[in-house]
């Protein structure tokens, strides 16, 4: 199931994609989840970032699309966004904030139809599986393969992955659980590493990518053998 957003203060044009979406996902056997907002400030503090797609107006009261999808990018910014507009030249402002396209309005059922089946394609096609960790009022949605490791700190675990570090209170079993990966092996007692990552090996340190990171002398045997047997296998 495909969850979407459609973000439209005209009820005319928010009722309609509703309505595509409906018979698109009929005709071909796709199933959609559907929340409706009427103006971006509605849409942002509802968010949560579990959604696939979202249909966002351009032209709206309070805040115009292109500023909420600035707002929203601080923390999702892997969730497709098609802008729907009245004049073209709104919709190249979309790219300023990764839109991933746009509809020009009147909006007609084979144009619709064909960004649908352009985004769905492009979406199985690099879906990879994805956690929610949640840092206070941070709420950020990471890939598990971006992961390169996880620290424990005192009462938090840090994520260390390609966009920086997040600390999230839960213990390391917690996150071995979460991360459920077999190229996921701790290295110590408080540091699970991402095996992709692994540099290289030197003593009792192990390089992932661009960090120094201790093994203990109790992992080493166990570590060193899950990096060989990983290599080894490609």
């Amino acid at each position: 199931m495909y969850k979407i957003c459609i973000v439209e203060d005209e009820a005319l044009y928010a009722e309609q994609l509703e309505q595509y979406l409906q018979r698109f996902g009929k005709e071909n056997n796709v199933d959609f989840s559907i929340r409706k907002f009427r103006n971006g400030v509605d849409f942002l503090d509802a968010y949560f970032p579990d959604c696939d797609l979202i249909f966002m107006d351009i032209q709206m009261p309070e805040m115009d699309g292109i500023e909420t999808a600035r707002k929203l990018r601080e923390t999702d910014n892997n969730v497709s966004i098609i802008f729907v507009t009245n004049l073209l030249k709104y919709a190249v402002r979309g790219y300023e904030v990764n839109a991933f396209d746009y509809i020009v309005k009147p909006i007609n059922y084979f144009d619709f139809s064909s960004r649908i089946k352009k985004f769905i394609e492009r979406f199985d096609a690099s879906k990879k599986r994805e956690i929610l960790l949640s840092s206070g009022d941070v709420i950020r949605r990471i890939p598990v393969s971006d992961i390169r490791y996880a620290e424990v700190s005192g009462h938090n675990v840090c994520y260390c992955y390609s966009g920086g570090k997040m600390y999230v209170r839960e213990s390391l079993v917690k996150t071995e659980k979460l991360l459920n990966e077999p190229y996921f092996v701790r290295c110590n007692n408080g540091i699970l590493v991402n095996l992709n990552y692994v540099q290289a090996l030197d003593k009792d340190m192990v390089q992932v990518a661009d960090e120094w990171l201790p093994v203990s002398r109790a992992k080493k045997k166990d570590f060193v053998k899950a990096v060989t047997e990983y290599l080894a296998n490609g």
